[in-house]
């Protein structure tokens, strides 16, 4: 399995160093997926984000203060914001309406693997377990990457922005969650891809394709297994009743051409039915017909 872990994913985010609209959509995308917003007592918005690792934590911070010239409070992985209906204004999360704050439109497309990029900084996901590739309808081998986040309408608004660059995200409840995740390989490269991962889509299509090998080879292990059981079992039908027959009648009892055939088994009891109809110039046909005829004799002697 690939050596890629959603930390891994976002450690190579945040060394990214995006200017202008891209970098006001990953906060965007970051704000939207994580965000908690409460009333402070003198009636304004306090907006609180969960930052969840230090890494992360600092990237943001830059970013809003490079972009919105405002700095956090901070404590213990969470940013505070307070009076922010503006600053949620400027980031494009939130308009004001009246005394209320409403959600505003998605970002623009263009702009959506930034976006994404946030979104999966804030609550994003990836796991792979061991597998040798064998559970198909599994998709992919056992990968699953997910957005996971409070409002139904941000997964459908991340689902419908995914769509429109081509990629298949599915949505399910997990707990007081909406879950956005895909668990095929090829859904999850092309997102991978959008937010401009390429050594990780590079992993992972490694390791897809290392897998289709191994299930090829072991699809053919099986099959030849299988064929060699199945010959073995009857070689060991027809090698039975030969001696039956011996005991019972003797060999010299069967017609010239059984004979040959019955020899022919005993002289080689390992050795396939195409074997022994190329050794004995018949068709496989002819000769599995002789050896049925045998085990038919066998079958009737008292």
């Amino acid at each position: 399995m690939p050596n890629i872990s959603g930390h891994d994913i976002k450690l190579e985010i945040i060394r990214s160093r995006l200017k202008g609209e891209e970098c006001s959509a990953l906060i965007a995308g970051f704000v939207r997926a994580c965000m908690t917003l409460s009333i402070s007592r003198g009636g304004g918005w306090t907006l609180q984000l969960d930052c969840q690792s230090d890494e992360v934590k600092a990237y943001i911070a830059d970013a809003i203060l490079r972009m919105y010239k405002i700095s956090p409070k901070s404590e213990k992985g969470v940013f505070e914001y307070r009076d922010c209906a503006q600053l949620l204004k400027l980031m494009g999360v939130f308009t004001a309406d009246g005394d209320g704050i409403e959600v505003a439109d998605s970002t623009d497309e263009a702009y959506a693997s930034a976006y994404i990029r946030g979104a999966f900084l804030a609550c994003g996901s990836f796991s792979a377990r061991d597998t040798d590739g064998s559970d198909e309808h599994k998709g992919g081998g056992g990968y699953h990457l997910e957005f996971s986040v409070l409002s139904e309408n941000l997964a459908d608004s991340l689902i419908a922005l995914l769509e429109s660059t081509d990629i298949r995200f599915r949505k399910m409840v997990r707990a007081d969650k909406f879950v956005v995740y895909a668990k095929d390989s090829e859904n999850i490269c092309n997102c991978l891809a959008l937010m401009k991962l390429g050594k990780f889509v590079l992993k992972l299509n490694d390791t897809v394709v290392a897998l289709s090998v191994k299930k090829a080879v072991n699809r053919r292990m099986n099959c030849d297994i299988a064929n060699m059981t199945r010959t073995a079992n009857a070689a060991g039908d027809v090698l039975d009743a030969i001696e039956r027959i011996r005991t019972r009648r003797g060999l010299d009892s069967l017609s010239p051409k059984l004979l040959e055939a019955a020899d022919a088994r005993l002289n080689s009891p390992e050795s396939s039915l195409t074997e022994l109809a190329y050794e004995l110039d018949i068709s496989k046909s002819g000769l599995k017909h002789r050896f049925d005829k045998i085990i038919e004799i066998a079958a009737d002697i008292d």
